[in-house]
């Protein structure tokens, strides 16, 4: 579930009129990527070749200078930011908005704008294609009856975007179970409470697709980084996963997608992220 700011063209806009030496990040999880790149470099290294990245400051135009740092999870990015190792890190605009809620010393810093939405699919190993076209049908039809968008207003639009809440899985007897892995990395969408339940609205379209496709869903917690090894081992039949998705006709060519990885249609997708940066 990697790099959140991709785009082929990003304004990053700081609401202080100053702009962050280190910015962190998420990590790709199939991309080898060098570390204290500018945000050029990572454009490049990504396979982004075209892009071009435009900062915003003062209302005059920066195109270079600021420095990337890679975590594998937005708990190390806290704690970066804590330690004073980043300046700022990135979050999408309803992980932001749950992280300034969440933490009073939390401030917003500045926004980066893509043309090129981010999106949440599912991943599975290429030899369950027949799988990932299940999914992808029960997302289609939940898209063309409403059903996600009503999930998006109870989860992330609506007052329980706060709190997320615990969604009910029911069980089919006899039917085939299908593992599904979730971090936690993504309040309120993928969301774990302390109690280490998974909640929030991945798990109310987890709920509904078992629902659709008579499976029982059984949801698994991993680290954001295992989430490809889970796979390909055979631990999880399915993980969650995030793509650029407008502007490429195939989603194998993004280099985030590892090799035997293939991804169902996507069912929300955003390309505003915040820029979250500690009080003074």
């Amino acid at each position: 579930m990697k790099k959140i700011f991709l785009s082929v063209l990003f304004a990053v806009i700081f609401a202080a009129g100053a702009y962050a030496e280190v910015i962190g990040t998420l990590n790709r999880s199939n991309a080898d990527i060098p570390e204290n790149l500018t945000i050029e470099g990572v454009m490049y290294t990504q396979g982004y070749k075209d892009s071009l990245l435009a900062y915003v400051m003062d209302g005059k135009f920066k195109p270079e200078g600021t420095s990337m740092k890679f975590y594998d999870s937005v708990t190390l990015m806290q704690l970066a930011l804590n330690k004073g190792d980043i300046d700022v890190f990135t979050a999408p605009e309803f992980v932001g908005e749950y992280m300034l809620r969440a933490n009073p010393e939390y401030i917003l810093r500045g926004f980066m704008v893509g043309k090129n939405p981010i999106a949440l699919a599912f991943g599975f190993l290429e030899e369950n294609r027949e799988l990932c076209d299940r999914f992808s049908k029960a997302v289609e039809a939940m898209e063309e009856e409403g059903k996600i968008g009503l999930l998006t207003r109870d989860f992330i639009t609506g007052p329980a975007a706060g709190n997320p809440t615990k969604v009910k899985f029911e069980k089919f007897d006899g039917a085939e179970t299908i593992n599904v892995a979730v971090t936690g990395d993504m309040p309120p969408i993928d969301y774990v409470g302390a109690d280490g339940e998974p909640a929030g609205f991945n798990t109310a379209i987890l709920s509904e697709i078992g629902r659709r496709l008579h499976v029982n869903i059984n949801v698994v917690n991993i680290e954001t980084g295992a989430r490809a090894t889970a796979l390909k081992t055979g631990r999880v039949n399915a993980v969650f996963w995030f793509q650029m998705f407008t502007g490429y006709e195939n989603f194998k060519e993004q280099p985030d997608i590892p090799e035997g990885v293939i991804v169902s249609t996507p069912y929300y997708g955003w390309n505003k992220s915040m820029l979250i940066g500690k009080k003074n």
